[in-house]
């Protein structure tokens, strides 16, 4: 074929080829909106609805506006730090000389779903940053004591050979084998946070990796996490939703252990990595979600844990981006609504916005119903003072955000707990950060939810018999109580019954 040597040729020969050119053209076109409408149809088909819903926020209750009870406050110097964790508190210590606080309480606390330190002021002597370990200096009675020491054994009991809390197959380390085995299973995904649940109240207790009657479990658990540690720092491995709750719950563990292992070196490094995941997974300018990589979105639960994974930190002298805590208030304050100081959820499908109700599984909404817990305010408010600098607030009347956080103290004191598996009112997660937050709020309301946490947990811990294999451990009811089961339900439990103990106040000596 001669091959054309002209414009004109050229054009003659391309005006011949032009009906197989526009032919093609219009081939690919309709193949490629073929392929288009396919792609569209397989993203439609993949979208899962949301797991956890919250309900909107409901009309202002009318809260009792209750003035706290306050005393002036003088700063207190810290103790030198790091404290002896060599000793332990001797049980013959006189009780006649302790403070066994109100004399009129019944004796003496994932995760969303499972699921704290100013120097945040958790200093002062004598028992340093993390309180006065061990039981009963702090203000906790006898009767409290002996739930606590029943709680940790079973703990101990069930600890598996490698060192974790297995949320499902904890029942086959039931010590009793001729016994009923003990019921309750929890989701396994939550593993590597029960653990650190676990460890968070054996270490609240006094026992440390060197010291204290269950020193061998706890070092146990400390060496498991520290081995199920990934080189970017994450405690275990992704797992969805639950991902950085137990990564969050496990640093603070871990955190203690360094705490009161005199800051060793060993541990160091796996602290180091710890703080720099969580810090890489904040949205720029905003707080926490559930993906490591961070995608705008922020909630309120994961935020009030990372805020206190990062304050066990701080504690140990360890490098802390401050200007996380001030993105966590922001958060905070863009979903809490104003007038009645109710902190929302999140944004978007499923979040509930500005001053929602707590949220819920899906399956779990008319269960529990969501109106019975204040548990992101109770999140929002306890966040807020373990970031107040005691140094410079020393009442709490001096808080630039005073009257948010009474608004938020009322509404919690007005949904005390309430033990009743009849109607729904059984929220653990709630009742834990709800008893830390009353205790560090003082008052009245301490006062009044001192006694009905007392009333709401002592009468339900399974004591029935000694040689079982439930004594000790509280059944998992409630809106967590089946992601995080009977490890979950025990560790939280006893977590709050060492309120009294586990931290010292922030605003000083009261």
């Amino acid at each position: 074929m001669n091959e054309p040597t002209n414009f004109q040729d050229v054009l003659g020969e391309q005006m011949r080829r032009a009906p197989y050119v526009i032919a093609s053209l219009v081939a690919h076109f309709v193949i490629a909106l073929v392929v288009a409408g396919i792609m569209i149809l397989a993203a439609d088909a993949s979208v899962k609805p949301p797991q956890l819903v919250a309900a909107p926020p409901p009309p202002a209750p009318e809260v009792e506006d209750e003035p706290v009870i306050e005393e002036l406050i003088e700063p207190i110097e810290p103790t030198e730090e790091p404290v002896d964790i060599t000793e332990t508190p001797t049980e013959d210590s006189d009780p006649t000389e302790q403070e066994l606080g109100d004399p009129d309480a019944m004796a003496d606390s994932p995760f969303e779903s499972m699921f704290t330190d100013n120097a945040v002021g958790l200093g002062g002597p004598p028992g340093g940053k993390f309180g006065e370990r061990g039981g009963r200096q702090g203000g906790g009675g006898p009767k409290s004591e002996t739930n606590v020491i029943a709680a940790l054994q079973w703990l101990a009991d069930h600890q598996s050979p490698d060192g974790y809390w297995d949320a499902d197959e904890f029942m086959f380390y039931d010590a009793y084998p001729d016994q009923p085995s003990s019921s309750g299973k929890g989701n396994p995904v939550n593993d590597v946070g029960l653990t650190g649940l676990a460890l968070l109240a054996l270490q609240g207790h006094g026992n440390t990796q060197v010291g204290g009657v269950h020193k061998e479990k706890v070092a146990g658990g400390i060496a498991w996490l520290r081995e199920v540690q990934q080189d970017n720092g994450l405690f275990g491995e992704e797992v969805g939703n639950s991902t950085l709750y137990n990564h969050a719950i496990a640093t603070m563990a871990m955190g203690e252990a360094y705490y009161f292992s005199h800051q060793s070196l060993v541990l160091k490094p796996n602290m180091k990595r710890a703080v720099s995941l969580i810090h890489h997974a904040r949205n720029n300018y905003g707080a926490w979600r559930y993906d490591l990589e961070p995608n705008g979105s922020s909630d309120t639960s994961i935020t009030g844990w990372m805020v206190f994974a990062l304050k066990t930190a701080e504690v140990n002298d360890l490098a802390v981006d401050k200007a996380a805590y001030v993105s966590a208030d922001t958060w905070f304050r863009s979903i809490e609504d104003r007038n009645t100081g109710r902190t929302g959820y999140t944004f978007g499908e499923g979040g509930g916005g500005i001053g929602s109700m707590p949220s819920r599984p899906l399956d779990y909404v008319e269960q529990f119903p969501a109106e019975k817990s204040e548990a992101l305010t109770a999140v929002a408010l306890l966040s807020r003072i373990f970031m107040t600098d005691g140094d410079e607030v020393h009442r709490w009347s001096e808080h630039p955000q005073y009257e948010l956080m009474k608004k938020q103290a009322n509404l919690i004191a007005s949904k005390p707990p309430h033990w009743d598996e009849n109607d729904g009112s059984i929220d653990m997660y709630y009742w834990y950060y709800g008893t830390y937050a009353m205790n560090q709020w003082g008052g009245t309301h301490w006062k009044n939810w001192k006694k009905s946490i007392e009333k709401a947990l002592i009468p339900n811990q399974r004591l029935e018999n000694e040689k079982d294999n439930f004594y000790g451990s509280w059944d998992p009811v409630g809106a967590w109580g089946r992601d995080g089961g009977r490890v979950y339900s025990t560790a939280l439990c006893a977590l709050i019954l060492e309120v009294y103990y586990r931290y010292n106040n922030v605003l000083g000596a009261r």
